[in-house]
């Protein structure tokens, strides 16, 4: 008697965490700009992002849902920090109403030293007010973001 509802929650249970996917990166592009992304594809399941109109020389560093004590419209400090490098950059804070959260983008050279070394790292630490974020860079493609974000 107890088999079948036993069993019936463990094929649930195992089919659940079949659908469930972890943050992969990816990176893509289209006629004018190129996105390397830190999510769950086809989901709006973003960690961070990372974003260029191609042949520009910058890229736009994109945290989604930033520490939940910022406020929105504000030019913050934050530090980024790949292998032994940490670099203080500054970006503003918008409101993330879909997410109700606050979110965070910086517009950054691509010759900033950051991106050199998270080529080299397998992680990278964003830190932003009270909070921490550490990211794999596990099949990051960050040299063709730089490829495809560099001024022509």
């Amino acid at each position: 008697m107890f088999r079948v509802p036993l069993a019936f929650f463990l094929a649930a249970g195992l089919s659940q965490s079949a659908a469930a996917q972890e943050r992969l990166w990816s990176l893509d592009r289209g006629d004018e700009d190129a996105y390397l992304v830190f999510g769950v594809p086809e989901t709006d399941d973003v960690g961070i992002s990372f974003w260029c109109m191609m042949g520009t020389g910058e890229i736009n560093i994109f945290l989604p849902e930033a520490d939940s004590a910022m406020e929105a419209g504000k030019t913050i400090s934050f530090s980024m920090i790949a292998g032994e490098l940490v670099a203080e950059l500054e970006g503003k804070t918008t409101a993330n109403e879909e997410a109700g959260a606050v979110s965070l983008e910086a517009k950054v050279s691509d010759g900033e030293p950051i991106f050199a070394a998270l080529k080299e790292a397998d992680r990278f630490k964003v830190r932003l007010g009270k909070e921490e974020y550490v990211y794999p860079l596990t099949d990051a493609d960050i040299a063709g973001l730089l490829k495809l974000c560099g001024k022509r």
